[in-house]
């Protein structure tokens, strides 16, 4: 007998689903088999733990017995958990895209039953609303279309296939040039917002990857226009309620074009961009706000998304946006409760944060703050404020945590505590990154293959090409800031299988998966548009740079000059839609490698490398050489060694190097003369 199968599942948000009347599965070979068998066309739902909307659609019809039995005698209905399948995701928000429709979660999406979409959306409501059929019109509607309508169905499937298939071709045209690259920071003034920074309109989203390639390229340009609403993009990111004021970290984007009220969602991978994103631009114009977000978001990763696993610490996936069924009911306020708990304090920290009587979000307070910031040490009265509204709200009843580990999404936070560990003199920042790294290599690696995602225990599928590129810029940025060259050795390794698994030979890019997921679907994803995380082979291009600079081996470059021209073109639109391989190909032209030879424990050494560390190019890149009289490591190390016996430093761009030096005005005179 039919019946819901979802509590044999490890996902959270599998689980969240496992006491619907909904007959529920998996996706599995066995469903698309009872499908076939059956005759029935499939009801694809994707989410996530997180999701407000998924919510949402779950309460209003999932829970619904009525709604249910209408999905269970017409369909056979399949729950995906994005996070553990982005390959089914991928490839079926796509499918919505070439339908002329808005993809995100939830993903609703109708199957043939070998798998092929022949119609979808995301959000139905239970009743007509917001413009949309009632999701019960829709599942009756749509059981006729594949019963009565075999011909249309074949069409769409047809349609959309090819569709997918044109999409997925790769749009390179040999024309991307740092030229071209950099005139577009002119023609992106009128897509920001002047007043609250951002891209300009609602909802809006933080778009890490997007700034810290218009970063990158405004190096080059010097547009102070364009410096200035990158830096007011991010000042208005850290003051809104975007951010956590009280427990650190952001969410995943705000509602409105303030950065008042978020989706109240906190995701690993966001806030592990956006403390990138936050140093790098913070070496340059290093603002108090942007250090106190930095270290306020480290610590709350550290504070409530720490996962102790059989092998060490690793970091939960997401913070769910609800508690007690109600969004965002553990980070709103209201006045009483401010006057109650902060007392006399309580008169400045409300002109601070926003606080009325009438609130600023549906009755209650989303806490932002309004009133300029200067420095933590000039906000003693509000810091002790925070800190005790933050005591309070632990009371609360907390929102659900995803503890799914998932391997990019863990790389991605290495990669950011590495970054900021090294500006910010935090050893215990990079030894965590360490642990962490160590973690994954035990947890998700059975039988010599990596996993994507770990949870209670079990491993998932297979690591995808994200898995493998997040995982190696985590090991690059490792090997930065130890000089340990086992990471760079390891980095080394799965590029070169990368190479036999995922390397289309004939369009030259990286696919999403070393094997198919729909068998009847035979388009392979080549990911290289950056959405809320960066693509895959955008990724790739972004290793092979650094590959190719640190060994000088012609392969990384002639693999980088592939991505280049597959996917690389000159015109706005593709380069707006591919930051992150543009980034990668200003950091190829531009790196500024900074060799540093002398014992790690030195205080002189110390002192060269915090100079280095802070020179605000967004493409230089470190190498520690240690003292040893043989160097062991990349080619760009060889041949380098102290002058008198002193901590010494190299200087390579453009490839040459400059003369050794041995003082820290020599290295601070010759990194104001590098060329921009």
């Amino acid at each position: 007998m039919a019946h819901n199968e979802l509590n044999e599942q490890t996902s959270p948000y599998l689980l969240q689903h496992a006491d619907n009347p909904v007959h529920w599965k998996a996706w599995s070979d066995e469903a698309f088999a009872i499908a076939q068998e059956l005759n029935k066309p499939i009801l694809l739902s994707v989410g996530y733990a997180a999701c407000h909307w998924c919510h949402v659609m779950a309460h209003e019809s999932f829970e619904d017995s009525e709604t249910a039995h209408v999905m269970n005698d017409k369909f056979i209905n399949i729950k995906v958990d994005r996070e553990e399948h982005p390959d089914v995701d991928a490839l079926y928000q796509k499918s919505i895209s070439v339908m002329g429709q808005q993809g995100g979660w939830p993903l609703t999406v109708f199957l043939t039953p070998f798998g092929q979409p022949f119609w979808g959306g995301t959000y139905f409501p239970k009743t007509a609303a917001y413009g949309r059929p009632s999701f019960k019109d829709v599942l009756g509607s749509i059981s006729d279309v594949f019963h009565e309508q075999k011909e249309n169905v074949v069409k769409n499937v047809r349609a959309i296939s090819e569709a997918i298939e044109e999409e997925a071709k790769p749009k390179g045209d040999g024309k991307l040039t740092i030229k071209s690259l950099t005139n577009l920071v002119g023609n992106m003034h009128q897509a920001l917002d002047p007043v609250h920074g951002g891209l300009s309109g609602a909802p809006k989203f933080p778009q890490p990857v997007l700034f810290d390639f218009l970063w990158r390229a405004n190096w080059i340009k010097q547009d102070k226009k364009m410096e200035d609403l990158i830096h007011l993009s991010l000042e208005k990111m850290c003051l809104g309620g975007i951010y956590d004021h009280l427990g650190g970290g952001f969410a995943r984007y705000s509602t409105d074009e303030e950065w008042l009220a978020p989706h109240f969602e906190k995701m690993l991978y966001d806030n592990a961009l956006l403390v990138s994103l936050l140093t790098m631009v913070w070496r340059k114009h290093p603002n108090a706000l942007f250090k106190r977000s930095i270290i306020e978001t480290i610590n709350w990763v550290f504070a409530e998304m720490s996962l102790q696993t059989p092998h060490g610490l690793a970091l939960a996936a997401a913070l769910d946006a609800d508690s007690e069924g109600v969004e965002g009911k553990f980070y709103v306020w209201d006045e009483a409760e401010i006057d109650e708990i902060l007392g006399d304090k309580a008169k400045s920290f409300k002109e601070a944060y926003d606080i009325s009587g009438d609130g600023n979000w549906e009755g209650s307070t989303i806490l932002r703050r309004i009133t300029p910031f200067t420095s933590l040490s000039d906000e003693k009265d509000l810091n002790t404020a925070r800190k005790t509204l933050y005591q309070t709200r632990l009371k609360r009843i907390a929102p659900q945590r995803d503890d799914k580990v998932l391997t990019d999404w863990n790389a991605m936070m290495i990669k950011a505590l590495c970054e900021a560990g090294l500006v910010f003199d935090r050893p215990d920042w990079i030894a965590k990154a360490q642990e962490i790294y160590a973690c994954l290599l035990k947890l998700m690696i059975k039988d010599n293959q990596l996993h994507h995602s770990w949870c209670k225990g079990k491993l998932g599928s297979n690591a995808y090409l994200e898995d493998y590129a997040n995982l190696s810029m985590a090991g690059l940025a490792l090997y930065e800031v130890t000089g340990d060259v086992s990471y760079f050795d390891q980095v080394k390794s799965w590029v070169d299988y990368l190479d036999l698994a995922f390397w289309d030979k004939n369009t030259k890019g990286y696919n999403f998966a070393g094997e198919q997921t729909v068998e009847d679907f035979p388009v392979q994803q080549k990911p290289i548009q950056d959405n809320a995380t960066p693509s895959g082979n955008g990724l790739m291009a972004n290793v092979l740079c650094d590959l190719y600079h640190l060994s000088g081996n012609d392969h990384y470059k002639e693999r980088f000059e592939n991505l280049i021209q597959t996917f690389g073109s000159s015109h706005p639109n593709e380069i707006f839609g591919t930051p992150g391989l543009c980034s990668a190909l200003i950091r190829f032209e531009k790196m500024e490698t900074i060799a540093i030879l002398g014992p790690l424990t030195d205080n002189d050494t110390k002192l060269l490398i915090n100079k280095a560390s802070h020179y605000p190019s967004p493409s230089r890149k470190l190498l520690l050489g240690g003292n040893s009289p043989q160097i062991q490591g990349p080619e760009s190390l060889k041949g380098k060694e102290m002058s008198d016996h002193k901590p010494t430093v190299y200087i390579c761009q453009f490839g040459s190097c400059s003369m050794p030096i041995t003082t820290l005005d020599g290295l601070e005179g010759t990194l104001s003369s590098l060329p921009e």
